[in-house]
């Protein structure tokens, strides 16, 4: 059995790897043939069983990403940490509700369901899957920024 360290830092290598993966390949496919596959934004408001709505290709090709983390680094214990992790995660994200107690909310840099939501509302921009420093570095999180600075401004002055 792999010390607890160990496992937890391959879970979180996993996690990078498909994270970086889905940042480019879901960015890249957002500007080409998206409007093809990427069927679950028929949805315009996420839920959990959305998630996995999704066309045959949009699933190989963004899939790849996971699989590439558990081919590199994982055991079978790491396998199912790692794929648990992965799927509580998809379905936090789109269930919709930012739910503050979540365990999920520990992650540092962790998305969460406000910025994937605002994703399925804007449909350009936040294209990351778990974390938000692709997003950030590359600017491609301007416009929820934007976005959640004026909702800060617009509950001010209500309260």
């Amino acid at each position: 059995m792999p010390r607890w360290y160990l496992q937890l830092a391959r879970c979180f290598g996993c996690a990078v790897i498909e994270d970086t993966w889905h940042y480019f390949l879901h960015r890249l496919l957002h500007h080409k043939i998206y409007i093809y596959i990427h069927i679950h934004h028929e949805f315009q408001a996420p839920f959990g069983m959305e998630a996995e709505y999704a066309h045959p290709l949009e699933t190989l090709i963004l899939g790849t990403g996971s699989l590439i983390g558990i081919v590199r680094l994982c055991d079978h214990v790491v396998l199912w940490a790692w794929v648990t992790i992965r799927f509580l995660e998809t379905i936090d994200v789109h269930s919709g509700y930012d739910i503050p107690l979540s365990p999920l909310n520990l992650i540092p840099f962790y998305a969460g369901p406000p910025y994937h939501n605002f994703h399925y509302m804007n449909f350009i921009g936040n294209y990351a899957s778990t974390f938000t420093w692709w997003d950030r570095i590359l600017g491609t999180d301007s416009q929820f920024i934007a976005y959640t600075e004026k909702m800060k401004k617009i509950e001010k002055k209500t309260e």
